[in-house]
């Protein structure tokens, strides 16, 4: 797996008209013929069905100013795009294009629910796309999705009002000091792997995986038993030993006695809302272990758009017209209007360049993180697991010594890679 690039600008997405075996680089064939109605089903939050639906209206608009005779019908479901790779059992029935996290691509790959980009359209993602936005749309060598964001990660939320000095927000130990000083607590999933795996690659420490023509695994690599692997393991024993570190998580108020929280992008606005002109953001802290300081590590992934070829079947302008839709949801109208919406940071280059997202102080952050972040491709089945084993051991107490840490992370390298 590759560490991150630079988020600078981001990214409009590709126009993908083909299927894994048979792809076409017609520009626009919509726009032939006398017209027909195609029927196209959408999956997408429940929380973001109108916000979706305004967009497709807005789709059938630009494709009857382009000239399309066609009449398209788009039908919405639900299903989150950290789910829907599990909640849909069978993809010739499945949605037409659909949202999912960027880390569900190899099963969706290996269910045939992606269609694959052509070699043409693939350049266009790359040329119109930053580093992260290709990479979260690639597998195993080929384009198969339209990345419409690259923005899901978390950082250091705070109470600008008790951490006065914006220096204070760059250092673990100083914000916990802080918090401990004031008898309040800085909040910290750790024991969840999106928090504490990821913290395992502060130092360095990583996995690489390879894979088969048919999308299965072939090998896995890692080296969390490393010298590294154990210099991150005692950053996450050292947080969670310190008297202010909190699991828990919430917008700080009075009542809860938080200063802040390691909290994702997803909660901006909530922590916005209850924090007003005293809401501050910074880059994931740093932490010093055996006279070495790095960042504490963060994944960053994002939201793709997947077309699936199983629904369309022999169907090829209802495959097309999801290429399109898809098309159309990644570009850079689209992504302003969820960056205005509910500040998702866009991942399109021109919209990534206007003022107000440049300006936007979690856009700052988040394009700061990226130059260390990892990026949230494809994971190892077994990651999601082996980081709950080492916090619980670290919180019962039962590891402690550096003997016991360095067979706990051979023990998480070991499940990393599958292991017996």
């Amino acid at each position: 797996m590759k560490k991150l690039f630079a988020l600078g600008a981001v990214s409009l997405l590709a126009v993908g008209l083909a299927s894994c075996g048979n792809e076409t680089t017609t520009d626009d064939p919509l726009l032939d013929g006398e017209g027909k109605t195609i029927e196209l089903e959408y999956s997408g939050t429940a929380s973001d069905r109108d916000f979706n639906v305004g967009l497709f209206e807005d789709f059938k608009a630009a494709r009857k100013a382009a000239g399309d005779k066609n009449t398209y019908n788009i039908t919405y479901v639900e299903h989150g795009p950290d789910k829907v790779d599990s909640e849909v059992q069978d993809w010739t029935i499945g949605p037409d294009v659909f949202e999912f996290a960027s880390d569900k691509i190899t099963g969706l790959y290996q269910k045939g629910a992606l269609a694959r980009l052509t070699p043409t359209q693939s350049k266009w993602v790359k040329d119109n796309n930053n580093d992260l936005g290709f990479d979260l749309a690639s597998f195993n060598g080929s384009t198969y999705a339209y990345p419409y964001t690259g923005d899901n990660t978390y950082y250091f939320q705070y109470d600008k009002s008790i951490i006065t000095n914006p220096e204070d927000a760059t250092s673990i130990e100083k914000i916990l000091e802080i918090a401990e000083s004031k008898g309040l607590k800085l909040g910290y999933n750790l024991k969840e792997a999106f928090w504490g795996g990821a913290a395992m690659f502060t130092f360095g420490a990583d996995y690489s995986m390879s894979f088969d023509e048919d999308g299965s695994v072939k090998e896995i690599t890692a080296d969390f038993d490393s010298e590294k692997g154990v210099k991150a393991a005692k950053a996450i024993k050292q947080i969670m030993d310190h008297p202010a570190w909190s699991n828990d998580m919430a917008a700080p108020t009075p009542d809860n006695k938080f200063i802040g929280c390691i909290a994702g992008t997803w909660d901006i606005a909530a922590y916005k809302n209850e924090l007003d002109e005293n809401y501050a953001c910074a880059p994931m802290p740093t932490i010093t272990i055996d006279g070495e300081t790095r960042h504490l590590g963060a994944f960053l992934g994002g939201k793709l758009l997947g077309v699936n070829p199983s629904r369309a079947g022999k169907d090829t302008d209802r495959l097309k017209a999801a290429h399109e839709l898809a098309k159309f949801l990644s570009g850079k109208e689209c992504q302003l209007k969820r960056f205005d919406h509910a500040s998702i940071a866009p991942c399109n280059k021109e919209a990534a360049a206007e003022k107000r997202v440049i300006d936007d102080e979690n856009v700052k952050c988040l394009v700061e993180q990226a130059t260390f972040a990892h990026a949230q491709t494809a994971v190892p089945d077994q990651f999601w697991n082996a980081p709950a084993t080492l916090t619980t051991a670290f919180a019962d107490g039962t590891v402690s010594t550096d003997a016991q840490i360095r067979e706990a992370v051979k023990q998480f390298n070991d499940s990393v890679k599958g292991a017996k």
